[in-house]
């Protein structure tokens, strides 16, 4: 598991001229926490709809690269380079979006509170 200040350096070495892909990256990664720890404390887990949702839209996105990638990419010349640079992004966009989206179930259904006493 990565350290908190690793993940800063790795975030702050990076070029890109926004801090957004690296804070939206802090919280997926704190909302996966949070949401670990809520179904480990019986909190609904993801609906088979939501998994098989996930995975195409995952298959989808990486037979869209394969096929780039088997077509020249998107501008003739520097393709690998093209696809590089726009794989990471939009990995971090659909785990974004899975967290999003189990967050609003945390939020739609939260764990019971404990009876005092």
């Amino acid at each position: 598991m990565l350290s908190l200040p690793l993940l800063f350096t790795v975030l702050l070495q990076s070029n890109s001229p926004s801090p957004a892909p690296g804070l939206l990256l802090i919280l997926s990664v704190a909302g996966a926490f949070a949401d670990w720890r809520y179904r480990q404390k019986g909190g609904k887990p993801p609906s088979k709809v939501d998994r098989i949702l996930y995975w195409s839209a995952f298959g989808f996105i990486m037979l869209l690269f394969v096929v780039l990638g088997i077509m020249g990419g998107m501008t003739a010349g520097r393709t690998e380079g093209m696809l590089g640079d726009v794989i990471v992004p939009v990995g971090l966009m659909l785990f974004s979006v899975w967290e999003l989206g189990r967050w609003i179930v945390r939020l739609k259904h939260p764990l019971p509170k404990a009876e005092a006493n």
